[in-house]
């Protein structure tokens, strides 16, 4: 027999609350359980009088619409009251009940404004003091890596700066709609010479295999242990990833009172003066040279000697240094005299493309400390900190776009797109967080996790032993 459902409303509730409609093991209900949100009145009580107006919107419960946002990747805030006020387990997590009414999307904007970028990212050092407390954070080994983050802007509303190409532009423009057959004069986009209407802190950014758009780049450090983020600093797209490295680890160090002894990134962060600053604090970089040539040892038999800034080769003669240092801060050395050009030994230095030259010797002003980076990258230690780096912060990454939005920039302007790297990067720690808690519910602080899985199963490892001399 074929049944029948008819909606049977009945004018009481008897024996039912909302929490009894939120499943176990519903993620809102872990994040409930392990996630101490309490210090947020607290944190927030500066922004509010502490004795005039009318109430405000519970600053925790803005907080915890926040959380639902981020962790389902919901971009629209419009989208997001709606489906609280009809989700049970939304209103359950937000400590409302049926009869109250959830905040107008307009509210949060507004709450967001006044909260700012400083508030918003206290809140997520408060949730990596928590993993700390977990025992989820050492910071001996930090991992960074770049991402580009698509702007809330069209690449149309790009607009030239200078008044007289934007006449030429409009120009063209009515020449092509008034004449299809006129032959459109494409547009030379530029971040020299254009700047977007809607959103002018973003930039023209390329990645190969990625269209050419308007982005932001996040810029993310991670502890290695268990891949919680302590740092997701936003810029514009067209800033190179070294260029705010140094002072993003000074900012680790500083805010969460931690000492790095190892910093991993890819070849991108490998300049000379990243590598020499690492090694003058004592941090051992486990970074491949920016270019392949950047840090080329001398050839066998040539020794440099830096009282008289010079090289001796193999026969004996001095190479003297000439001309300026390149792009990569390397200078020339040669032998002003036909020494060289007369010297019958089959030495190993680089030949000038013309007859009749002395050949030519390149060092670089950080050589010291590339020779030391060369003589560990094919090291068993350093190839194991690289194939980490690929899988822990591509795995950030990948998981920041694709389940809590990142991919897109729900806002326009760098601090409201720092506030959304804020809000996810707090996400992503609060699920690890919860999974890792949960699953080790008698983790001892002084740990890490991965120790106690091993004290769990009585094994012991040999760890690889880096041999880096400073």
């Amino acid at each position: 027999m074929q049944g029948k459902q008819t909606l049977s409303e009945s004018l009481f509730m008897y024996n039912l609350s909302i929490e009894s409609f939120v499943p176990e093991k519903h993620i809102l209900r872990k994040i409930n359980e392990i996630v101490d949100l309490s210090f947020i009145r607290n944190l927030t009580k500066n922004k509010y009088c502490s004795d005039n107006g009318r109430p405000s919107i519970d600053p925790e419960l803005f907080f915890r619409l926040m959380i639902i946002k981020y962790t389902y990747g919901i971009e629209s805030e419009r989208r997001l009251c709606e489906d609280t006020h009809s989700h049970m387990g939304y209103r359950w997590f937000c400590q409302l009940s049926m009869q109250d009414d959830v905040p107008h999307h307009s509210s949060l904007s507004k709450i967001r404004a006044r909260l700012g970028e400083d508030i918003i990212e206290q809140f997520f050092d408060e949730i990596v003091f928590q993993c700390r407390k977990k025992g989820l954070v050492s910071g001996k080994r930090i991992i960074t890596d770049g991402t580009l983050i698509k702007a809330n802007a069209s690449i149309n509303s790009l607009e030239a700066t200078n008044l007289k190409e934007r006449y030429t532009e409009i120009v063209n423009e009515k020449k092509h709609k008034n004449s299809p057959d006129q032959k459109y004069v494409k547009r030379k986009l530029s971040n020299d010479t254009h700047i977007s209407r809607t959103d002018p802190e973003s930039t023209l950014a390329y990645k190969k295999g990625a269209a050419r758009d308007l982005k932001y780049k996040g810029h993310f450090s991670i502890d290695s242990e268990n891949g919680i983020i302590l740092d997701p600093f936003i810029s514009t797209g067209a800033d190179h990833e070294s260029k705010y490295y140094i002072n993003r680890l000074d900012t680790i160090q500083k805010k969460y009172d931690i000492s790095i002894s190892e910093a991993v990134a890819d070849r991108g962060y490998g300049t000379g003066e990243i590598i020499s600053e690492l090694f003058n604090r004592n941090i051992q970089p486990l970074i491949p040279l920016f270019h392949h040539t950047s840090g080329s040892a001398m050839p066998e038999g040539f020794r440099y000697d830096p009282e008289i800034n010079a090289i001796q080769c193999p026969s004996g003669n001095l190479l003297q240094a000439v001309g300026k240092k390149d792009t990569y801060k390397r200078q020339r050395y040669i032998i002003r005299d036909k020494q060289c050009i007369e010297c019958k030994l089959d030495c190993k230095a680089n030949v000038l493309k013309r007859p009749g030259k002395p050949r030519i010797i390149q060092r670089s002003q950080y050589q010291d400390n590339f020779d030391k980076i060369n003589a560990q990258v094919d090291t068993p230690y350093f190839k194991h900190a690289s194939r980490e780096r690929f899988y822990k912060i591509e795995g950030v990454f990948s998981q920041a776009k694709r389940l809590h939005g990142l991919g897109k920039a729900h806002f326009r302007g760098r601090n409201k797109v720092q506030m959304q790297s804020f809000f996810t990067a707090s996400i992503m720690n609060i699920k690890k967080m919860v999974k890792l808690t949960r699953k080790y519910p008698k983790l001892d602080n002084s740990i890490s996790v991965f120790q106690h899985i091993l004290g769990f199963f009585d094994i012991k490892l040999t760890p690889l032993t880096p041999v880096f001399v400073y």
